[in-house]
């Protein structure tokens, strides 16, 4: 999407599929080669039939093909477009946003300064995804050069390739994200060939000119819309570590089939070998003529298994903002409220695969166990773990809270607390919470040689567990609903048989989320993080 609104009406148009001359593509041979609309079956075996510039046989050939791609690995989220507002410093909004858990992802557009577009530097740029990255979210950082979008020269993306070559190791340097290597390059004529042409080169310049060894973020061409022509285009692509993303709006249009977007033009994506994700999504203004069903196509995508992030958390210059004020209008704000926008967006969140296995809503008496009684937390003293047990945070002050490490050297983080990021007091990290507030620790390691983990902890009330949500490893619910342990008054451990709880051991970006808005308030003390 783009930040104003001259240019976002202009692109509408595009989008759509309108030449100069307000002639439909499909209604007669485009500059790829292709011949006009397709019937609505969109059958891969019709559309080999196609002629000219676009090779449609190897994506054919998918459908007889035994392996169909997973969802990317992260959570469903929103995008933000910071650069082009308050010189860059404006407050992104976390407080807001955290209270909403089916955020799990947040993509960041990133302008770049150097290009005359920009009212933000490379530091803004920075602090926005390392803020992210200490909130507890998934990150994806977008080269979004506005004027580039959907532009059809290999140097542009190729400029964008160059880029992450100059910037990666700053912009990292106290955070991890997914590269999405460039916004919406490529329009509706760009054939499968030439996008694979100038993502080869673009790819191995990333990979060979940087230390990133992550999945690479690619946009379908024709403005994240042609998802026939990115399938077809992958078979020609060497990189094997990527994330193919659609972008779904209500004027998406289907170069390759001649018609408006629909639900089953993912599935062309889905038969590849590469994980998929739904990168942008909403509903344009009440001005807007498009016929495609946005919201029938994200559904397909949350059916998929697909990651889907919305259009947008703020930026947005037509007012697709799900945060208010919008930035174009107030950059003073340090408090939001949710926009008349805001549930369009957020009511399709949660329900892909993603990270989250169950956001549950008010606890049942099946699933939260009883407050804790003088049985249940007996005042033992601390316990020494065994030998071979993995500590995570001991909270001993070697390494400092403040200095955001842990004892594997790893990141960790806490936020909106009453006492902010919580402070460590006699050897324990005390967060005091009403309704608000993340803590997270980065493990960044396999752990398969362990099987529980161990949490010892203190509560002002007892009972704790069943005000916590729990995030690790793929699974997302409350810690009641993962322990059988209670946590006290007094300090003991917390128990979570990781296996049993459906905990993915073997990620090499494992980390302990636990949130708190879940409406409950007290105090937390923790002691000690551990694996045994």
């Amino acid at each position: 999407m783009t930040h104003d609104d001259t240019t976002s009406n202009a692109r509408r148009g595009e989008q759509r599929g309108e030449t100069a001359d307000g002639k439909r593509r499909g209604e007669t041979a485009d500059a790829g080669g292709e011949s006009g609309a397709l019937s609505s079956s969109r059958r891969r075996t019709v559309l080999q039939a196609l002629g000219g510039g676009v090779a449609l046989g190897a994506v054919g050939a998918l459908a007889t093909s035994p392996s169909t791609a997973a969802g990317a690995d992260f959570g469903d989220g929103v995008n933000l477009m910071p650069p082009y507002y308050c010189s860059g410093d404006q407050d992104l909004g976390w407080d807001l946003m955290g209270e909403y858990p089916d955020i799990e992802t947040v993509r960041i557009e990133i302008e770049p300064p150097s290009m005359g577009e920009s009212q933000a530097t490379m530091d803004d740029a920075k602090r926005w995804i390392d803020e992210a990255y200490q909130h507890g979210y998934d990150v994806l950082a977008t080269y979004h050069h506005h004027p580039h979008n959907g532009s059809a020269d290999a140097a542009h993306l190729q400029n964008a390739a160059d880029w992450w070559v100059e910037q990666y190791d700053y912009l990292s340097q106290d955070a991890e994200f997914t590269i999405n290597l460039m916004n919406e390059w490529g329009n509706h004529d760009v054939t499968a060939d030439e996008y694979a042409s100038a993502y080869n080169d673009a790819l191995s310049t990333v990979r060979d000119g940087t230390s990133y060894s992550g999945p690479i973020v690619c946009d379908a061409p024709g403005w994240g819309q042609g998802t026939y022509r990115l399938a077809d285009a992958v078979e020609s692509i060497d990189d094997d570590d990527l994330i193919l993303s659609a972008h779904v709006y209500p004027v998406g249009w289907n170069a390759t089939t001649g018609e408006y977007l629909a639900a089953e033009d993912l599935d062309v994506l889905d038969e590849t070998d590469y994980p998929c994700m739904v990168g942008e999504f909403g509903s344009m203004p009440e001005n807007s003529d498009g016929q495609a069903d946005w919201s029938a196509i994200v559904d397909h995508a949350n059916e998929l298994g697909w990651p889907v992030v919305g259009w947008s958390w703020n930026g947005d210059g037509g007012g697709m903002n799900m945060a208010d004020p919008y930035w174009g209008d107030d950059c003073s704000a340090d408090e939001y409220a949710t926009s008349d926008y805001f549930d369009v967006v957020y009511d399709k969140l949660g329900d892909s695969g993603g990270t989250a296995t169950d956001t549950p809503g008010t606890p049942t008496d099946t699933d939260t166990p009883n407050t804790a009684t003088d049985t249940d937390t007996p005042d033992t003293p601390t316990a020494t773990p065994p030998a071979d047990a993995l500590v995570v945070n001991d909270y001993d002050g070697d390494p400092a809270w403040s200095s955001h490490r842990n004892d594997l050297g790893q990141w960790c983080g806490a936020g909106s607390f009453q006492n902010g990021g919580g402070e460590v007091s006699d050897g324990a990290l005390v967060l005091e919470y009403d309704n608000g507030g993340w803590y997270q620790e980065q493990i960044n390691q396999s752990v398969e040689d362990y099987s529980a983990l161990i949490l010892r902890v203190s509560g002002a009330n007892g009972g704790e567990e069943s005000e916590i949500l729990f995030d690790m490893g793929g699974v997302r619910t409350l810690l009641a609903n993962v322990t059988d342990d209670s946590v006290g008054t007094s300090a003991s451990d917390v128990t979570v048989d990781m296996a049993s709880a459906g905990v993915d051991r073997s990620s090499s970006s494992l980390s302990l989320r636990l949130n708190f808005w879940q409406g409950g308030s007290s105090t937390l003390e923790i002691e000690e993080v551990r694996l045994e």
